[in-house]
């Protein structure tokens, strides 16, 4: 081999290697930390979409929460982001969503709690005091909490910091109660194209327009694959109904379905969107 080539490759080889030893001691791959110091209300275990979870939040509207906290990082801290979105459809995050079920839209008067926060930070260890009000007329249901902190280098561990919040409207904090007369059995068969009556009722202890969250709606999950969907079937509680609604409407099975096990779930939301224990059938549908 041509010495001269020999020298110029073994050159750019002795480069490259101490280009990659000297990079690899320059790289920051060490996500930031935050250690809570305190928080107000305190979270504690609670049921959170047919689970449990270590740490759930309980607000009341118009309240606040509290939240001191120490970020630290072994180069430099760059932001902290606050976000704060409901979590009505159980969509879970990090591979926890329970199977979601999709509300339909009703022009309800309240206020869903919704914050997306970003402030800078800069050293390598600093604390923050959070201030987070509840909105007075909020929503009642369950919200995602998460908080992200993020160094210099675009490190961050996006699941390490994350709640939930049970917010409770002061207007009315207790569900409504939900009973289904038709079907009258928990079990049933039904053909693809036939036709299923529901039937019951919603009481409450409050008006169940009130807020205008009001509602009773369809779902059903394919057992086979666990996935969900919502039917279209629903009645919105209008301005006048008061404490009680009997309710009455029918679904028509799609052929589209492929014959097997299915569950059938018919909800129900009050005003505020407290929500009644769901009541849940299993159906075998066939050709």
């Amino acid at each position: 081999m041509d010495p001269i080539k020999t020298f110029f490759a073994g050159t750019v080889l002795l480069a490259l290697l101490a280009w990659s030893c000297n990079g690899s001691d320059d790289v920051d791959v060490s996500a930031p930390s935050m250690e809570i110091i305190s928080f107000a209300p305190a979270p504690a275990p609670g049921a959170v979409c047919g689970g449990m979870e270590d740490s759930v939040f309980t607000v009341l509207g118009g309240e606040t929460l509290t939240a001191t906290l120490r970020f630290t990082d072994d180069r430099s801290l760059s932001q902290y982001k606050v976000d704060i979105h409901n979590n009505f459809d159980c969509h879970g995050h990090g591979g926890t969503a329970a199977p979601g079920v999709t509300v339909p839209n009703v022009g309800n008067q309240t206020e869903d709690w919704t914050v997306l926060d970003i402030q800078g930070l800069s050293g390598e260890r600093t604390e923050r005091q959070l201030q987070l009000q509840v909105p007075t007329d909020v929503t009642s249901g369950v919200y995602h909490f998460q908080i992200q902190v993020i160094d210099e280098a675009g490190n961050d561990n996006p699941l390490a910091n994350f709640y939930s919040i049970r917010a409770i409207n002061p207007t009315d904090g207790e569900a409504p109660t939900l009973a289904v007369s038709s079907p009258s059995q928990g079990s049933f068969s039904a053909a693809k194209g036939s036709t299923v009556t529901f039937s019951g009722t919603v009481t409450d202890n409050y008006s169940l327009s009130e807020g205008g969250n009001g509602i009773v709606f369809l779902s059903y999950t394919d057992l086979s694959s666990g996935n969900t969907f919502s039917t279209g079937a629903y009645i919105a509680f209008d301005a006048g109904v008061e404490k009680d609604y009997n309710f009455d409407f029918e679904y028509t099975i799609p052929q589209t379905l492929k014959a097997g096990n299915f569950q059938f779930r018919v909800d129900a939301h009050d005003g505020v969107r407290n929500t009644a224990e769901p009541v849940i059938f299993e159906v075998m549908v066939t050709d």
